[in-house]
């Protein structure tokens, strides 16, 4: 039996009709990968909602660009999803790209899991 049930990301319908559902840890990596994507203020009614990584896209490349977003994603992820624990954020970059890679574990079931989020350098 699923913990958490919620609708999937991206929105899309089921076979009968209805939006498409996820659960537990699907849940909770489609939740970690729209905190990071939202820019915060994109958010009308929730203007403190998700993360400025994506504002250090165009900076110079070095470490502390990495600490950077870093500490950005690991604030945001943990002001907005309680029911992970970020244990890394790692970021690499090339010239069409900056992934970010977010190692966490989900606090119900103690699993550890990982989401990768590309992000295009021309925003």
């Amino acid at each position: 039996m699923a913990t958490f049930r919620g609708i999937a990301f991206p929105f899309g319908k089921s076979k009968t009709s209805f939006p498409s559902a996820v659960t537990d840890e699907d849940l909770i990596r489609q939740s970690i990968v729209q905190i990071v994507t939202t820019s915060k203020g994109e958010r009308i009614m929730r203007p403190d909602f998700g993360c400025d990584a994506m504002s250090f896209i165009f900076e110079n490349n070095n470490d502390l660009l990495a600490e950077l977003i870093r500490e950005e994603v690991t604030t945001a992820i943990t002001k907005f999803e309680p029911r992970a624990i970020v244990r890394d954020v790692q970021t690499s970059r090339d010239d069409n790209e900056v992934t970010i890679t977010v190692i966490y574990v989900v606090v119900l079931t103690g699993k550890q899991d990982s989401v990768e989020i590309a992000v295009p350098s021309a925003l």
